[in-house]
């Protein structure tokens, strides 16, 4: 496999696990939307409690899974960094790169790990 296609490959998949995280947001936001509106139902008087409780159950796992999901993220954005950090040095040494692409790359790779502390 070819370096363009690895790097095809790396940022495929990162968009993969960004696509996930995305989408495991966006069901807790529905979960959540589904607790308040149980929520309301109940206290209207319109809705067993059973309900409730069930959504609640529901919103727990989808929190777990959101913050499982975006860990993901964090460690993929990070690996990448980190790749690409190494992939710019090598080419660097060999003369096919410049000083600012290594510079960009540890650069990103600091914004990265200070977002993360």
């Amino acid at each position: 496999m070819g370096v363009l296609s690895k790097i095809e490959v790396e940022q495929r998949l990162l968009k993969v696990v960004r696509c996930e995280c995305d989408l495991e947001n966006v069901r807790l936001v529905r979960a959540k939307e589904e607790v308040a509106a149980q929520e309301a139902k109940v206290a209207a008087g319109e809705s067993a409690r059973d309900e409730l409780d069930a959504a609640k159950s529901a919103l727990a796992q989808l929190t777990e899974a959101a913050q499982a999901a975006a860990a993901k993220r964090e460690r993929a954005e990070l690996e990448t960094a980190e790749t690409n950090l190494r992939r710019q040095e090598k080419l660097l040494k060999l003369g096919s790169a410049h000083k600012s692409d290594v510079d960009r790359a540890q650069q990103k790779l600091a914004e990265l790990k200070a977002q993360k502390n």
